[in-house]
């Protein structure tokens, strides 16, 4: 099971979807964790640009534990 928390920055560590078919995000794109569902799956946003692409869009995926690597993890909130 995913062990995603929002706010990490991850990579993906594979082509995801169709890359070719621009509903895709390539290898090496860098994203954030905005949300996580009961399954352990994270909701990301990943910035891609691409030469097709408006530069710097947003897109929204959602990966599973192998797709990506957590590159810096969400700073910790200290509660009272």
């Amino acid at each position: 099971m995913g062990h995603f928390e929002i706010g990490e920055t991850v990579v993906a560590v594979r082509n995801l979807g169709r890359v070719r078919w621009r509903s895709g995000i390539p290898k090496g794109t860098v994203g954030i964790v905005v949300g996580v569902d009961w399954l352990g799956d994270a909701r990301v946003n990943f910035t891609v640009d691409g030469s097709k692409r408006a530069r710097g869009e947003t897109v929204e995926h959602i990966v599973a534990d192998g797709d990506v690597r957590t590159l810096r993890t969400a700073p910790r909130r200290l509660t009272g």
